[in-house]
């Protein structure tokens, strides 16, 4: 059984180049589907296919040929605009590279990030749309492809070059990755952490650095992100209190802090209106935290 890896239902028709096996009676594995053919699209919608799963020997090529195609769906659908299914699919997307394929996942999210930029550079106000629809209650996934989007809108308002657009953009999908190694009642809990729990929680920042840095081969400073965006530029911040943080670090850490505030409820508070979430943090702002020229840059592109 280690040999084979089972196939998410709703990817079974994704596949055309990858060779899908089905399970016989004995438990010995069967060739169900060839390469370079696809499923009948009705047995699928219908449920009518067996369990599936690729073998071990194909799986890198599996890995590669479903992100191609996500991506290549994500693309036609950002052709015609069609908002909520372009969520869907980034949620696809992102959730299988954050959560399920590791390191070999990560490598297609550039992929992902350029078909964006390319087709919403000109036209940002889709951008406030998409991050306004609602995919699932999957937290983290929601708040990183927000994250993005709220980054790319940064970018897109103020002309930055598309290759550090680009790179912001990554370093915002890639900024929680950590959280995929902390338990998940600490992500998707509704009320304050106690101190031990905040502990727990904090750690993913390190996490996500050593995993970025270990694992991926992606530039380094995608990894210092993850490490930095908790910290603050007086100190305050975790997991170092460190001063001296990166201008990367600090807008994604400036964006991770108002997404949730904009876009998620909790018990103990309700979520703002954009300038509310904004006013709030212009407190933090007065108090030394985060950066005046990057604050009055990210109010610039959110209110107008």
């Amino acid at each position: 059984m280690s040999d084979y890896y089972l196939v998410k239902k709703s990817q079974m028709n994704l596949f055309k180049n990858t060779p899908l096996y089905c399970q016989a009676k004995d438990s010995s594995f069967v060739l169900y589907k060839k390469k370079d053919e696809y499923l009948e699209d009705l047995r699928v919608e219908e449920d009518k296919h067996p369990d599936l799963f690729v073998h071990k020997k194909d799986k890198d090529a599996a890995i590669k040929e479903l992100f191609k195609t996500l991506n290549g769906v994500l693309e036609q659908q950002c052709l015609s605009n069609d908002l909520q299914k372009i969520r869907s699919t980034l949620y696809s997307i992102i959730k299988e590279a954050l959560l399920h394929q590791g390191k070999e996942g990560l490598k297609y999210l550039p992929e992902t990030v350029a078909i964006l930029f390319d087709r919403y550079s000109e036209e940002e106000k889709f951008l406030e749309v998409l991050t306004t629809i609602k995919r699932s209650s999957d937290i983290v996934i929601e708040h990183t492809i927000n994250v993005m989007l709220l980054t790319l809108r940064y970018c897109f308002y103020h002309n930055l070059p598309e290759e550090k657009a680009k790179h912001l953009a990554l370093c915002a999908l890639l900024h929680d990755v950590g959280t995929s190694k902390i338990k998940q009642d600490l992500i998707e809990a509704d009320h304050r952490l106690t101190d031990e729990e905040f502990q727990s929680y904090s750690a993913h920042t390190i996490l996500g650095h050593a995993f970025i840095r270990k694992e991926t081969g992606l530039d380094p400073s995608i990894a210092r992100v993850a490490l930095e965006h908790h910290e603050r530029i007086d100190g305050s911040g975790y997991p170092k209190g460190e001063k001296n943080i990166s201008e990367e670090g600090q807008l994604i850490g400036l964006i991770d802090c108002y997404e949730p505030l904009t876009y998620r409820d909790k018990t103990y508070r309700r979520s703002k209106k954009p300038f509310d979430s904004l006013n709030l943090i212009k407190e933090e702002v007065q108090q030394g935290n985060f950066s005046v020229t990057l604050f009055k840059n990210l109010c610039s592109c959110l209110t107008e």
